[in-house]
């Protein structure tokens, strides 16, 4: 049974299945990209007024301050309603710039990698694959696979990494979570939905990448542990993209957008972060016992928010969203790749990954060197 005691706050928490893999991987190098130069929320709410005619300072600059996010990066200017990413800071652009510098940081070659594993919701195109054309970008000629998942893609990447270097004589795997969804809002929309504020003000793009390999016994950082489930069997998505798959082929507004049902998502968020510190105690890594924690940054506040259910100081949560906003699949890597050289070797840090799509958690325990 899975102890649970202090995790929740007033009801049981029934245990999720979940899968974990305790086989270490070493972490050999890091590289992150974000899109211009940041943007704050008074800057953000000032533009849509004054191009879009949309009053949103009063109620969005309270928003901002209750998810503490004070600025953001954007792959796109706004300057139209309806408007591509800038040159160079498209999704696999981005995913590129993340990757290359995660090469130089591990002394490699693209050529010495195995294989490519991405992880985004907002590719620039539904076929091919957003990976396929990072490959192209870094002319990578080996095979790549994309998972097509936001704020916990980085754990099912983990889990097929964790596989692959198992292999004899296996070769480094990079791994690059990346968003640019900041082209799906609509700035009108924002003015008529709350659900869309909320993604105005809370979204970031940008996008980092790890590269990872076999376990040889030599000095280094590594992860050490994986885990990853869900608690979302029969709940309505809290966070989703419907329009453009098969199902709904067409655009309703003209515009793909985000549907947020923030309600849901504050009702049910706090037990994914529940289960995931659950499955860890399991597994031999508790909060209370690691030098740092690394949440999903789904805003600024989650030092605060998330610290009475670890039962730990909120100095050793880790929280960078208060900068760069949420920035979905890119998040944990991004926030992993910042924290690391702040770290004295062998420090623990301990991920835990939240998504509200269909309520997936997932983490890793990480051991500095």
């Amino acid at each position: 049974m899975i102890d649970t005691i202090g995790v929740v706050s007033s009801r049981d928490l029934s245990p999720a299945r979940f899968w974990s893999d305790e086989r270490s991987l070493r972490v050999l190098g890091m590289g992150t990209a974000l899109p211009g130069p940041p943007v704050s929320s008074a800057e953000l709410l000032d533009v849509v007024e004054r191009r879009f005619g949309v009053a949103l300072s009063r109620p969005g600059r309270v928003l901002a301050a209750r998810l503490r996010i004070a600025t953001r990066h954007f792959c796109r200017e706004f300057t139209a309603r309806h408007e591509a990413p800038r040159p160079g800071h498209s999704n696999p652009d981005l995913a590129a710039a993340a990757l290359q510098r995660a090469l130089e940081q591990a002394g490699l070659e693209v050529d010495d990698l195995a294989y490519l594993i991405g992880h985004t919701t907002s590719p620039a195109c539904l076929l091919p694959p957003n990976i396929a054309l990072v490959a192209d970008r870094l002319g990578f000629g080996g095979p790549y696979m994309e998972l097509r998942q936001a704020c916990t893609g980085f754990a099912n990447a983990l889990v097929i990494a964790q596989g692959l270097v198992s292999a004899v004589g296996a070769r480094p795997i990079a791994i690059v979570g990346s968003e640019t969804g900041s082209v799906y809002f609509d700035p009108r929309r924002a003015g008529e939905d709350a659900g869309q504020l909320v993604n105005l003000l809370q979204m970031g793009d940008g996008a980092a990448a790890i590269i990872v390999g076999p376990d040889d016994a030599e000095p280094g950082a590594r992860l050490v542990t994986t885990f990853v489930g869900h608690v979302g069997a029969g709940h309505k998505p809290g966070f989703s993209l419907r329009a453009g798959g098969s199902d709904i082929p067409f655009v309703e507004h003209g515009l793909l957008e985000f549907e947020h049902d923030y309600a849901a998502v504050q009702a049910l968020g706090p037990e994914l972060f529940a289960q995931g510190a659950a499955v860890a105690r399991s597994l031999g890594i508790p909060p209370e016992t690691a030098d740092c924690i690394v949440p999903h940054q789904a805003n600024g506040c989650m030092a605060e928010l998330l610290s009475p259910r670890l039962q730990v100081d909120p100095d050793r949560i880790f929280v960078n969203a208060d900068r760069l906003g949420n920035t979905g699949s890119a998040a944990i890597w991004l926030a992993l790749a910042e924290l690391r050289p702040a770290l004295v070797p062998g420090a623990r840090v301990l991920a835990l990954g939240a998504e509200a799509t269909k309520y997936m958690f997932g983490g890793f325990s990480y051991v500095h060197g």
